[in-house]
């Protein structure tokens, strides 16, 4: 053999290794431990048939893969795998249920088994089922524990009833004990293994216990005592966990228990307690986005504080009204007001504070009708809609708040328009022209309305999703129609304030039309002073009616002078308009000048 040489032995030492084969080895042995390690997990989480892995071949002659690119990704569950382990194991908690009862059944009615060894046995069977599912739940088959869970729960719950109402073998108290012992069994389950499932169970079997005890009787203060502790403690477990569906069953069901109640037993004699009690279950819903974990989310944020103040102001609207209380109806609705307008204060951000905001401020304007009479709640309205304006241009007002502000400010606004408008059709006819109480309203609403285009302006573009030039437009268009109306209707009281003549009901179709001429004639010098579209649109179309009623009634209807007079002052004030668009007045160019803007009303009204 010859001999190596020095010169061999140091060459081959100072050979360096190949990069690009150790980088494959690595990646090779990062491959295999990702597929070890899915292996693994599905072993975990199916014992049974584990779910084979595709493995990942690695090819020494393709390019080098990053990891991410390799590693094996988890597919959704097929219809067939859903269907078999969700779907068949409700379907099969119901007719082992079934079973179980007809079974039951068939041994009573054989007198196979006494009164007390049937609730024995139901009894132990219920705890059995209870105890072995954990068994499963240990394996990792979670969703077969709970339906194991809700047969067992449901077995003891039905023989609890048995016991108290088909027997009568122990007092409602220690059904009651017993009940409540197996709901906070399931809630503390479900807290110690974060599962809402088994709080739902829990929560179920909380609202069955009052209809499986229940003798017809009237136990106003065990019922309501009992709705309160487990509300409370929903909301408990809320603070603790983000469970916000359990809302969806605890709110309405208690709001059907009080109604179910109320329609079956109130007396107006015992309304104090009755309102105590309708406050007392509204409390801890009220509270749930100052407490949860989940405050601004759509069920704890939004739909659990709107059903909260619909519950809670329904129930104590309706014991006031049954119980001769009247009178304290508004300062109720001023009472939630101030209550919701408070939690604002408190949680200032985030969805649950616009939605205080909107309750306190719907309360008040429910208030208004409430306590006031007559032309009084149009005001109300009216001064709520400038106020609730005025409020949302302030500069430290939320972001969130102010779109909620302004638009119950236009709800109130159309309120106290429409007020405005139908007053003598709720109120009567005025027998005085102009100095009455629908005129005078009448003006109330245009001062509204000329106010809220003045806080238009106010309204930075930036600020909200609001556009002010929207809502300036809208008030504009609106005072014009009250003041037209408003105009009409007084015109023809002063012409014809007892039996109408011809002579008079020709000068107040004439002054009409008048009118009519003026105000058209004050929007167009409006529109061309303030260089703006939407008061010269609106001019225009007031022309163009006082046009076609001078030749359509007034040529036939008005005597010789008045056409003479009408016709006259219509064609001074046209020709006056079209001189001035003719002639460019004050610069103004309807269609090419760039400079022209408007600031007030949108220039898509051009």
């Amino acid at each position: 053999m010859a001999e190596i040489g020095p010169e061999h032995t140091e060459g081959k030492q100072q050979q360096p290794a190949d990069p690009a084969a150790l980088l494959l080895r690595v990646e090779r042995l990062e491959l295999l431990l990702a597929n070890l390690t899915s292996e693994l997990a599905t072993l975990r989480s199916n014992p049974v048939a584990p779910t084979p892995v595709r493995k990942q071949h690695f090819n020494s002659s393709e390019n080098l893969q990053p990891l991410s690119q390799t590693v094996p990704t988890t597919r959704s569950e097929s219809l067939e795998t859903q269907l078999g382990t969700r779907v068949l194991s409700k379907v099969g908690v119901v007719l082992l249920l079934i079973g179980a009862a007809w079974f039951l059944k068939w041994a009573f009615d054989n007198s196979w088994i006494g009164p007390q060894g049937r609730i024995l046995v139901g009894l132990l069977a219920g705890a059995g089922v209870v105890l072995w599912s954990e068994r499963f739940r240990s394996r990792g088959f979670t969703g077969f524990s709970y339906a194991l869970k809700a047969v067992g729960t449901g077995v003891l719950y039905l023989s609890l009833w048995a016991g108290f109402q088909l027997y009568h073998l122990m007092p409602a108290w220690v059904a009651l004990l017993a009940m409540v012992a197996i709901t906070a069994w399931n809630a503390f389950m479900a807290w110690l293994q974060d599962a809402q499932l088994l709080a739902g169970y829990a929560l179920l079997g909380a609202y069955l216990t009052p209809i499986l005890l229940s003798t017809g009787g009237d136990h106003e203060v065990f019922l309501f005592t009992y709705l309160f502790l487990f509300a409370a403690a929903v909301l408990a477990l809320l603070y603790i966990k983000p469970w916000s569906r359990l809302l969806l069953g605890a709110l309405p069901v208690t709001a059907v228990y009080f109604i179910a109640w109320y329609a079956e037993h109130f007396q107006a004699s015992s309304s104090s307690l009755t309102l105590f009690f309708a406050m007392l279950l509204w409390a801890p819903f009220a509270a749930v986005p100052l407490l949860a974990r989940e405050p601004d989310g759509p069920i704890a944020g939004v739909l659990t504080p709107l059903g909260a103040a619909s519950f809670g102001a329904l129930a104590v609207y309706f014991v006031l009204a049954d119980s001769n209380n009247k009178a304290f109806e508004p300062w109720a609705a001023v009472a939630f007001a101030a209550i919701y307008l408070l939690l604002m204060r408190v949680r200032r951000s985030g969805v649950a504070s616009a939605v205080h905001l909107s309750l306190g401020i719907v309360f008040l304007t429910i208030a208004i009708p409430l306590k006031l009479t007559g032309r009084a709640i149009t005001a109300g309205w009216l001064a709520e809609a400038v106020v609730l304006l005025w409020v949302s241009t302030l500069p430290h007002i939320q972001q969130r708040a102010i779109a909620a502000l302004r638009w119950l400010a236009c709800a109130s606004l159309l309120l106290g328009v429409a007020g405005a408008l139908l007053a003598p059709l709720f109120h009567g006819q005025s027998q005085q022209a102009f100095l009455n109480r629908n005129f005078a309203t009448s003006l109330g609403a245009i001062t509204a309305l000329a106010a809220a285009i003045v806080l238009s302006h106010k309204i930075k573009p930036d600020a909200s999703r609001w556009n002010g030039s929207i809502l300036a437009a809208s008030a504009l268009v609106l005072l014009n129609i009250v003041l037209l109306v408003a105009m009409y209707r007084e015109i023809f009281l002063f012409f014809e304030p007892g039996n109408a003549t011809n002579a008079s009901t020709e000068a107040a179709d004439f002054a009409s039309s008048g009118w009519m001429l003026l105000q058209g004639a004050a929007l167009m010098v409006a529109g061309f002073w303030r260089r703006s579209a939407l008061p010269r649109w609106l001019g225009l179309l007031l022309l163009a009616a006082t046009v076609i009623k001078a030749f359509a009634y007034d040529l036939r209807n008005l005597g010789t002078g008045y056409r003479v007079i009408s016709y006259l002052g219509l064609g001074v004030v046209l020709m006056a308009v079209s001189y001035a668009y003719q002639n460019n007045w004050l610069g103004m160019k309807e269609t090419s000048d760039p400079h022209e803007s408007d600031h007030h009303t949108p220039e898509a009204a051009r």
